[in-house]
């Protein structure tokens, strides 16, 4: 059973920290102290603790840390994927276009579904129905949206030749006439990348949709994606464990580990000046092609969500972790302008969130 007072600890503490999610104007989506908890035979499996994040209009956002820092959790939050009968959400708020989405009803949620966000998955095999060709799966978003209502089969047919072409996939007849299992895992994730693009679409969020790619196929989808959504003007979300990716992709970078920011900025001032000790540790991970030595580890392992850390959860890890950091979770500090850390090295510091 969840305790109620720890809930109530967490969420106090929470609440004087990590301010940085400005009100801004132009965001098309904001996640504000969000906290989701997975109901297992354990307990509270507390994964999410007190996110904050925001994305702008036509702005392209990396959400970067190691497997199992709930980088996808919190995505599939905005769209609500997860079941509600195996989590708990304690408290925050996800603000699409001014809506808080964690209290639309089942036909407003459905919209946002349908017309305005849409999820590339990393396992383009789940994501497509394997008893449905192609064209059918098309025909379903296209006609669903609500965005052609007198289209003809005709005319929703090119629309998907179109979209399949615009991913440079040769023979759009023929890949409509496939099934799933007819086509390679490049081809499928290209499939799901022209997809979600088909009908127009406010927000995009690419679930590391190379992962499962080798390294030439990877990069073409990668670059493919940043063409598509800069072409159509889309607000993108890339999650991805690989800061390579994510310094050619996008503009702004947050690093999450164990269910928290730890770091945010743009994407030259991460790569410049990497200041929290997580993200510096990511950077030594990044093998050296050029000399200079071998690459480095972090040492440890993501915590344990159903008993973490009191303070910190990166504490147990962090070679500069104080006294502090075992019992306190950092607040958000601006160390430069539009530059954030959560982390006591900082406390120093003026401007403190």
């Amino acid at each position: 059973m969840i305790n109620k007072k720890t809930v109530n600890n967490r969420i106090s503490q929470i609440g004087n920290n990590n301010k940085y999610n400005k009100v801004n104007k132009n965001a098309i989506l904001e996640i504000k102290d969000l906290m989701v908890w997975y109901k297992t035979y354990r307990g509270s499996s507390k994964v999410l603790d007190g996110v904050n994040m925001h994305i702008n209009v036509g702005e392209k956002v990396g959400l970067v840390g190691e497997s199992g820092c709930g980088k996808t959790t919190t995505m599939k939050m905005v769209l609500q994927l997860l079941n509600p009968i195996q989590i708990q959400i304690p408290k925050g708020e996800i603000i699409f276009n001014k809506k808080d989405i964690l209290k639309m009803n089942k036909i407003d949620l459905m919209d946002i579904r349908r017309k305005h966000v849409s999820m590339i998955s990393q396992e383009p095999m789940v994501a497509l129905n394997p008893v449905y060709s192609i064209g059918q799966q098309f025909q379903d978003i296209i006609k669903y949206s609500g965005q052609y209502p007198r289209a003809s089969n005709e005319e929703i047919n090119e629309l998907s030749k179109k979209a399949i072409e615009n991913v440079m996939i040769p023979d759009a007849d023929r890949i409509l006439k496939s099934y799933p299992y007819q086509l390679s895992g490049g081809m499928r994730q290209r499939v799901c990348i022209a997809m979600s693009l088909v009908t127009s679409r406010d927000l995009l969020i690419a679930d590391e949709p190379g992962t499962a790619l080798d390294v030439t196929i990877q990069d073409q989808i990668h670059r493919l994606l940043k063409n598509l959504v800069e072409k159509k003007a889309v607000s993108l979300i890339m999650i991805t464990h690989s800061l390579g990716v994510a310094r050619e992709l996008v503009d702004r970078i947050y690093v999450m580990y164990a269910g928290n920011i730890v770091e945010t900025s743009t994407t030259k001032n991460i790569f410049e000046r990497p200041s929290h000790p997580y993200t510096k540790g990511l950077m030594r991970c990044v093998p050296k092609l050029s000399g200079g030595g071998i690459w480095e580890g972090i040492y440890g392992y993501v915590p344990d969500y159903n008993n973490p850390p009191q303070g910190c959860r990166f504490s147990p890890r962090c070679p500069d972790a104080k006294e502090v950091c075992s019992i306190n979770k950092p607040p958000t500090y601006e160390i430069a302008e539009g530059h954030y850390v959560a982390c006591f090295n900082f406390s120093n510091t003026v401007k403190r969130l």
